[in-house]
This record gives C-alpha cells, sequence and structure tokens, in this order.
C-alpha cells in the first residue's frame, strides 16, 4: 500500500514487473492497452496453468503403463520400478513419479497476433494461452530470436490515446482475411 501511495495511484488488483530499457520508463499509473501490441507482432504470454490435483504417472507424465492382463493384477496405472535394485539401491532425484499437476506459471512462446480490439482490449493469438478462463496473462514482446519483430514504427514506449489519436475499433494482420468484407466483389 505504501508503494501506491508514493507513486500517486489508487492500488491496483494485480502487480507485476516488466524489464524495460531507461528511455522506455514510463510515469506509474499510466493505463496500458492492447494497442501497444500491433498485428503481426510476435508475444510470450505467461499464466497460471489450470491446477489438476494430485495426479498419477500416466497423467502427470503420460506413462504407458502396466499390461491389461498376463498375470498383472492391481499394477495397470502404476509407474513400475522406480530405481535399480542392489547398488545404488536408492531413487535418483528428478524421478517421474505422482504428484500434483499444474498451478504453475507456464509461459507460451512466440504466439503471433492476428488481431486488436482496441475498443474492448482484447488481442487475438495464434494458439492457445494458459490458464483458465478470466484468469490475469502477461503478454510480453517474444524473446525468441527467429520471431523478432518486423513491425515499422512499433508504439514506443507505449500507446498514447493523446499522441497517436484514435484508432480503428478492429486492427487486423495483412495476410488475414477480415470476416466483415465481402468475399468476392464484382466491378
Amino acid at each position: 500500500m505504501e508503494m501506491y501511495g508514493n507513486a500517486g495511484v489508487p492500488p491496483k488488483q494485480k502487480l507485476t514487473t516488466f524489464k524495460i530499457s531507461d528511455n522506455a520508463l514510463i510515469k506509474p499509473g499510466t493505463p496500458l492497452y492492447a494497442a501497444h501490441f500491433r498485428p503481426g507482432q510476435y508475444v510470450d504470454v505467461t499464466a497460471k496453468s489450470i491446477g489438476k490435483g494430485f495426479q498419477g504417472v500416466m497423467k502427470r507424465w503420460g506413462f504407458k503403463g502396466q499390461p491389461a492382463s498376463h498375470g498383472q493384477t492391481k499394477t495397470h496405472r502404476r509407474p513400475g520400478a522406480s530405481g535399480p535394485g542392489g547398488d545404488p539401491a536408492k531413487v535418483f532425484k528428478g524421478k517421474k513419479m505422482p504428484g500434483m499437476l499444474g498451478n504453475i506459471y507456464i509461459t507460451a512462446f512466440g504466439l503471433k497476433i492476428w488481431r486488436v480490439n482496441t475498443k474492448y482490449n482484447v488481442l487475438y493469438v495464434h494458439g492457445s494461452v494458459p490458464g483458465h478462463r478470466n484468469c490475469v496473462l502477461k503478454v510480453r514482446d517474444t524473446v525468441l530470436p527467429t520471431r523478432s519483430s518486423t513491425i515499422a514504427n512499433p508504439p514506443f514506449p507505449t500507446y498514447f490515446t493523446e499522441e497517436e489519436g484514435d484508432l480503428d475499433e478492429d486492427l487486423y494482420e495483412d495476410n488475414l482475411f477480415v470476416h466483415t468484407e465481402p468475399s468476392l466483389t464484382l466491378t
């Protein structure tokens, strides 16, 4: 609470940090919009994955399991041997075993932005993003070197409505068919 008071902004529900350069620093309390990103740009999306609780090795790690017949009794979904016998006679660290699945932060790298809705601040990306419905996502420029940005003159340090003016409600990537336009035009 003290940090918000020093910055002169009301308390927020979520707080996160981003690594930036000195010339990209903005004042505390500056609103961030989806228009900061442009269609055709690649982003990394981080969120907490959906928690699945305590799961066995077949669901957690994709183990094949034991045979359904041929003398197997009550071992169909069990992991099998967990370590060598006589020497060293221990279970090595990192062994894939049953345990808690999900509920950890996951990052989806290199997702392409196809459309930006500036009215509702929505990004449409190619691929799935981690997390459940209505969870908070952390979106940043991608770190993948092969997906470097080819966008000419992106908003820097971010999109300001006063400087750049109002944008169209929907911004589309150049190679994307806009569903509101006719698919066939006659002259």
